[in-house]
């Protein structure tokens, strides 16, 4: 069965969602962030320190198009729509779910670590920069989009599963 990718900004919830979703249907969760870490044995952030944005997609999208996500919940960063090949690759193995959310959660969320969060284009544009950018794209390529505010994890978790059983999505082949 397709998997289901989170889009999105980062601080709005993909990955802490995105592991409770998989815990409560019983597929397996995959978050970029912790693959690039185990990989590179550096973080996210500190790989686009050390080589810039443009690599760090194009990491992003080597590891992505590796990927199996079938059953899976993917958490990728929100730069993966800066790749063609991984939205395309996302977009034939899932369902793509975009949680939306205004530049007051994710400076919410964030908070002092919005500049630690690897942002691809946040030095040169700032947060309103890069939402103005961005918003577009994962509206393109969302199947879905889920307003995530001050929902609890759990709470949006159980919203994303009932608006896509609502919407047809069955999900009987969960391990």
């Amino acid at each position: 069965m397709k998997g289901i990718t989170f889009i999105g900004m980062a601080g709005v919830g993909k990955s802490a969602i995105g592991r409770t979703m998989a815990s409560i249907i019983g597929w397996k969760f995959i978050d970029m962030d912790k693959l690039i870490l185990e990989k590179q044995s550096i973080s996210h952030h500190e790989y686009m320190k050390q080589n810039g944005g443009k690599a760090l997609v194009q990491l992003e999208e080597t590891y992505t198009l590796e990927l199996d996500l079938t059953d899976t919940i993917f958490a990728p960063p929100g730069s993966v729509i800066y790749s063609p090949k991984s939205i395309e690759k996302i977009k034939r193995e899932s369902i793509v779910v975009y949680l939306e959310a205004g530049p007051d959660i994710i400076l919410k969320h964030l908070g002092d670590n919005l500049y630690k969060n690897g942002i691809v284009g946040l030095e040169e544009k700032g947060l309103a920069g890069v939402m103005a950018e961005r918003i577009p794209l994962y509206e393109k390529y969302a199947d879905f989009t889920f307003h995530s505010g001050d929902q609890t994890k759990e709470e949006m978790a159980h919203l994303v599963i009932k608006g896509l059983i609502k919407a047809g999505i069955k999900f009987e082949h969960a391990r």
